[in-house]
């Protein structure tokens, strides 16, 4: 009786203990769940952050606002977004979130970018701008400007040629000289990147955090001289903590012209040159009605050509960003590689871009933290480009090949004034430029090493930035009627920047100090070498073992102190 009691209770124990360690496994099982983050008008929220309270698991929501992050029953979660109020919520067992976000009571609380520093927006009595963060991340552009244009005004941006690759300029309330240059100072990551030969087409758009514009005097007045054209302060993405994070953008599309004339017709034109017979009192070629040797082959064969259509085509462009960040408390990365590849409308008209960018931040000591923000950009136009003037020259009679098959050199023979269009594209001419950026910064914080200096940071910026460009060129018999012409053009700019800033903040009951000191020194030197040579007995060198002509170099130093304090009553 006692062993049957026994083996009864015996089995019950188990049961019952492996229920409870059934239900404490489900119960500590971490589950993907998905959500998606709106405002009050039920628009997705981009860039919004999402970390499990209590550990290092931390999302950020996408274009949309829809986010993945891999947490267990009863955690809870801290969201938080610029603009909004902080929200938290438990998770349960559901699988789907659906969550709304409360606009900020108090959006003059929020910091903004300022020169060398940050502020509360209500304490900025300048005029500062800022770019939309949806903007950034939404709109598909191939540079930073494009993302601007439109969304800040007293800010124009425009785009004065048409070449892939070729960046817009930009004026800030107005252009502010008659002959001097009117762009606004960039500055990225607290480095400038003009008065560097840096273009805005160095930098990544899907690697920017977000961008400020300083308009009037009162706000770029520590810039001094540089901003009196404006400044536009860009702020990279930097790591956050939490485990590695992966994202992939990309975009494609293709590109026409918007408007194009139509070219003169055969018989319009056969109308014109007889009007120009009749009123210079000359004959035409041959006595036929057209004026040149190749248009009257054409004329009698009753052949034609679009000239306009054969240096056209139609423009591709594609981008691709992979980015990865992470990191812990004391130590964040974020790595980014970009490729642009963009086909013009017109032939031989090509741009690519390979960019590799590596922000890190870390803390070495309770009072020290370092870190770094560095990228290489590489730009390629190479290739033989078609004339897009020469085409609308020609005479839809023009020959634009010869009995062999090559493209002949006048199309209009025996006038040659208007050469044949799509010769440049026989050619290879390299166009390439690189800028190589490293910068760095180590901050230090008094208030860590003595209490009684709370409020008091040093910080250290520094940064060199090398920027060689190579054009090569080489034209030969067929396209410049003589034996061959090639010119060998590089430059290079290297610049160097030191800033030494010191701030000190302080709440003395309703009021408040802030004070900037800043003490920064520039240097930057550049340097060219041209070689060029003709009359080369054939075209198989091509530019290679051209003489040297000329050599230029430039030196320039930049060394400023700049004060700045604010009391607030």
């Amino acid at each position: 009786m006692l062993n049957h009691y026994y083996n009864r209770y015996t089995k019950r124990g188990l049961l019952l203990n492996s229920l409870f360690l059934i239900a404490m496994s489900s119960y500590g099982q971490s589950t993907n769940v998905k959500g998606i983050i709106k405002d009050t008008s039920g628009k997705g929220i981009a860039g919004v952050t999402i970390r499990v309270k209590g550990g290092t698991e931390t999302v950020q929501t996408n274009a949309q606002g829809n986010f993945v992050i891999q947490v267990s029953a009863g955690s809870t979660l801290i969201i938080r977004s610029v603009g909004f109020q902080e929200k938290q919520i438990t998770v349960g067992q559901q699988a789907n979130l659906d969550i709304a976000l409360l606009p900020s009571e108090n959006v003059l609380e929020e910091l903004v970018v300022v020169g060398y520093g940050s502020q509360k927006r209500s304490d900025i009595t300048g005029s500062v701008a800022s770019v939309p963060k949806d903007r950034l991340s939404k709109i598909p552009v191939n540079n930073v400007m494009q993302a601007i244009q439109g969304a800040v005004s007293n800010v124009t941006v425009s785009q004065a040629s048409s070449i892939p690759g070729d960046a817009p300029s930009a004026q800030v309330r107005g252009r502010n000289s008659i002959n001097a240059n009117s762009e606004p100072y960039i500055v990225v990551d607290g480095i400038p990147l003009s008065r560097t030969d840096g273009s805005i087409n160095d930098i990544n758009p899907n690697d920017i955090e977000s961008v400020e514009v300083l308009k009037d005097p009162s706000a770029v007045a520590i810039y001094g001289v540089n901003g009196s054209n404006g400044v536009i302060l860009i702020t990279t993405k930097r790591g956050v903590s939490g485990k590695p994070s992966i994202r992939y953008s990309g975009y494609g599309g293709v590109e026409n012209v918007a408007h194009i004339l139509e070219p003169v017709s055969g018989e319009e034109l056969l109308k014109r040159y007889a009007e120009y017979a009749r009123i210079t009192n000359t004959s035409l070629y041959n006595g036929g009605p057209v004026r040149n040797q190749y248009e009257y082959d054409n004329y009698a064969n009753g052949v034609t050509t679009d000239w306009l259509d054969a240096v056209m085509q139609t423009g591709v462009v594609q981008n691709h960003n992979v980015s990865l960040s992470g990191g812990s408390e004391n130590a964040k990365y974020f790595v980014s590689g970009d490729y642009l590849n963009e086909k013009g409308v017109l032939l031989g008209y090509n741009y690519k871009r390979y960019s590799f960018r590596t922000n890190t931040d870390f803390k070495a000591t309770k009072y020290l933290s370092v870190g770094t923000s560095s990228f290489i950009v590489a730009h390629n136009r190479d290739g033989g480009r078609a004339n897009l003037l020469q085409a609308a020259a020609m005479s839809p009679y023009a020959r634009m090949y010869n009995e062999d098959g090559s493209l002949t050199q006048y199309p209009m023979y025996s006038e040659q004034l208007w050469s044949n269009p799509l010769l440049p594209t026989t050619l290879d001419p390299q166009r390439r430029q690189f800028n190589i950026s490293l910068n760095g910064y180590a901050e230090l914080n008094f208030g860590e090493l003595y209490k009684p200096l709370a409020g008091l940071k040093y910080k250290l910026n520094a940064g060199y930035s090398y920027i060689p460009v190579r054009n090569n060129e080489y034209e030969g018999e067929s396209v410049y009627n003589f034996a061959g012409l090639g010119r060998i053009t590089n430059s290079e700019t290297q610049s160097y920047t030191v800033e030494n800033i010191l701030t000190y903040t302080k709440d003395f009951g309703k009021h408040h100090i802030d004070f900037t000191g800043l003490y920064a020194a520039k240097s930057k030197y550049w340097q060219q070498a041209i070689a060029t040579g003709e009359v080369f007995p054939n075209d198989a060198l091509g530019w290679g073992n051209l003489g040297l002509l000329q050599r230029k170099k430039f030196r320039l130093l930049q060394i400023y102190t700049v004060l700045f304090h604010k009391w607030v009553a």
